[in-house]
């Protein structure tokens, strides 16, 4: 039976190191140098094998959580071997497994050469998690790595079960097999797109560092399936009632997932809300306001925000309804809150204040179309605030230049798939041009 224990070595002093010892049948043992070191040996809980809850030991939630992630992938990683017929256990690959954790960069810069695709994805996932992207400078954002790691536990669903991939097995046939296997397991089509989209990403990052010459993965067939979502935005109208709906004297409200939805995280949700709807901010950005970024330039309030996703700078106008969200707050922007909290609250809100319309949704799921109807408050969630700031922004006359300056869309076109504007709408807007005007290309009569 296979056993983990971490050790000190040596067993006393200062800034002694932790050492990895597996053991996993007759004869067979694994030492690995964790790099992690308690300060000092006294510290050191030989029991649970962890650094004990002392303020002395700056870093010991930090090292403890190292411990930890490694304890569950070596324990998952050794399982799903033994499980796999003809996959040979050893300590070079056990080593790969704990490097992957601790020391991604040897794997990036070292042992590269060696993986196959499903570790180098790991190896890729590991190292950008704290290592900036060629391609961005930044490394991958929290929302982005569980978006990856999805996907690769997609991949290696589908290694297991269909058929082993290497670099070389991902070819025009396997797209066809791996999609259509995505779409037996109920995935929607955008779904399906977003993982076609990191695999591609993925095989570019091997195919720089020479680990295959395989480009069928660049081929205009090897494409990420996508279709146009009815995605909802709410008018200025139902905004409206939102801000004017009266919350102080609300009971509790309990989400089935146990949260204690109060009048006070109510109201505080549905500011944090209504400041994204008005200035068409991210919830990574406007969830993370404080008094700093409200700034007054010629007797004029403006937000100023460096955006978390793209590190732009930006100012942005501050409207009534925002103005007086930070009147009750004392001039400040609310407190932030767990951006799920936020989802769940909003819904509730939204509930509360009517928008309760009968929508109709339709996506493609498991290949096949599926229309389901909604109430509108059920859709309401934290991007419904930027898509309603853009589509209001847009039915309001305003250039769609100035728009995408807030929003950060790269081109039109991709502005104009996001935005949720009817063909009676943008029909009624264009109505408004002077080139329909009555007076425009009249006839005079001599």
């Amino acid at each position: 039976m296979a056993k983990l224990t971490y050790k000190l070595r040596p067993a006393t002093g200062k800034n002694t190191s932790i050492q990895l010892v597996f053991n996993y049948g007759t004869g067979k043992r694994f030492r690995y140098s964790t790099g992690l070191k308690v300060s000092d040996s006294k510290n050191w809980d030989e029991t649970k094998m962890r650094i004990r809850k002392v303020t002395s030991e700056l870093n010991r939630q930090d090292i403890n959580n190292k411990l930890d992630e490694v304890q569950a992938k070596i324990n998952k990683e050794y399982s799903n071997l033994r499980t796999n017929l003809g996959q040979v256990i050893n300590n070079d690959k056990l080593k790969v497994i704990c490097d992957e954790v601790l020391f991604p960069e040897r794997l990036v810069n070292d042992e590269v050469e060696k993986l196959e695709l499903l570790p180098f994805f790991h190896c890729f996932l590991n190292n950008y998690k704290t290592n900036p992207l060629p391609t961005s400078g930044k490394p991958l954002g929290s929302g982005t790595i569980r978006t990856y790691k999805n996907t690769l536990t997609k991949l290696e669903k589908f290694s297991s079960e269909q058929y082993k991939i290497t670099f070389d097995k991902i070819t025009l046939d396997f797209y066809d097999d791996f999609v259509n296997w995505l779409y037996e397991n109920n995935y929607s089509t955008n779904y399906v797109g977003t993982i076609i989209k990191i695999l591609k990403t993925v095989m570019s990052a091997a195919f720089e560092r020479d680990l295959h010459n395989n480009l069928d993965y660049s081929k205009r067939y090897f494409s990420k399936p996508t279709e146009q979502v009815n995605n909802i935005y709410l008018t200025t109208e139902e905004l409206k009632r939102i801000y004017n709906y009266d919350l102080s004297q609300e009971p509790t409200h309990i989400h089935e997932n146990g949260l204690k939805m109060t009048s006070k995280l109510l109201t505080r949700a549905r500011d944090l809300f209504l400041i994204g709807a008005n200035t068409g901010l991210r919830v990574s950005d406007f969830n993370r306001l404080t008094a700093k970024n409200i700034v007054t330039r010629n007797e004029n309030q403006y937000i100023e925000v460096v955006t978390k996703k793209n590190n732009k700078a930006i100012t942005i106008p501050i409207n009534w309804m925002v103005s007086d969200i930070l009147k009750r707050n004392e001039g400040k922007p609310p407190k932030r809150m767990p951006d799920q909290h936020i989802n769940y609250c909003i819904k509730k809100v939204a509930e509360l204040a009517e928008i309760n319309e009968s929508v109709s949704k339709e996506i493609t799921k498991g290949g096949k179309k599926v229309i389901k109807t909604h109430k509108k408050f059920q859709l309401v969630a934290n991007h419904t605030a930027r898509r309603s700031f853009c589509t209001n922004a847009y039915l309001s006359g305003m250039h769609t230049i100035d728009i995408m300056a807030i929003s950060g869309h790269s081109s039109e076109k991709v502005f104009y798939n996001y935005i949720k504007v009817s063909h009676f709408e943008r029909a009624e807007k264009l109505g408004k041009h002077k080139f329909f005007s009555n007076t425009n290309l009249r006839v005079v009569n001599d």
